[in-house]
């Protein structure tokens, strides 16, 4: 919370180049354009690549706390978002459950805030805690391939539910997250019918 207010007050250089102005240049402004693949047997919708900058970018966001940096990834989201509910339908936004270790040492959940500003007229959002963890689980980002997956196995539970469901996350790498999501809503009576994450990274 102090980083945000710090960088609000006494802005720093680009997120991305280093250079003024801050929170991000004119000439490091990410592009959006949205791809469609598919995980799981589901269409995934992401606005742009997990690469440079959008990783300089989103590590900025993530983990120095510039908040600031919020209306630039909304943007994205929310296109890719568009992108999707125009294909699926009205659905609910379901997203990934607080990790709260990284909630305490951030002071805000990344996915959330982007979304707060949305005005997304043809979904709404799940209850909080409708996904939630029954274990504690690692720190994603630190762990390869094969770690990831049995790090979120079997992990999650959901409040028994029948509506048609969106996933939502800011970055999908290898997926594990978003896979054991939406094994816990099928689990609990949920139509998972797509996946869309502002960032992807592309193998």
């Amino acid at each position: 919370m102090l980083k945000s207010l710090l960088d609000f007050v006494f802005p720093t250089d680009c997120a991305v180049c280093q250079k003024p102005p801050s929170p991000i240049c004119n000439e490091c402004i990410p592009q959006f354009q949205v791809s469609k693949s598919a995980f799981e047997g589901k269409p995934v919708w992401y606005a742009t690549e997990y690469s440079e900058p959008m990783s300089k970018i989103l590590a900025a966001y993530k983990d120095e706390s510039r908040t600031t940096l919020a209306h630039f990834l909304a943007a994205g989201l929310n296109v890719a978002i568009t992108e999707a509910i125009s294909v699926l339908g009205p659905c609910w936004i379901c997203v990934p459950p607080r990790n709260r270790r990284n909630y305490k040492k951030r002071g805000f959940d990344p996915v959330l805030k982007l979304l707060a500003g949305l005005d997304l007229v043809a979904a709404q959002k799940l209850p909080p805690g409708t996904l939630s963890f029954q274990r504690k689980v690692l720190d994603q980002r630190k762990l390869d391939r094969s770690q990831r997956e049995s790090n979120v196995l079997g992990s999650m539970i959901a409040i028994p539910g029948t509506q048609k469901v969106l996933l939502i996350d800011d970055v999908m790498t290898t997926g594990s997250t978003i896979k054991e999501c939406a094994r816990a809503l099928s689990v609990a009576g949920y139509e998972v019918a797509g996946i869309c994450v502002l960032a992807k990274r592309i193998i």
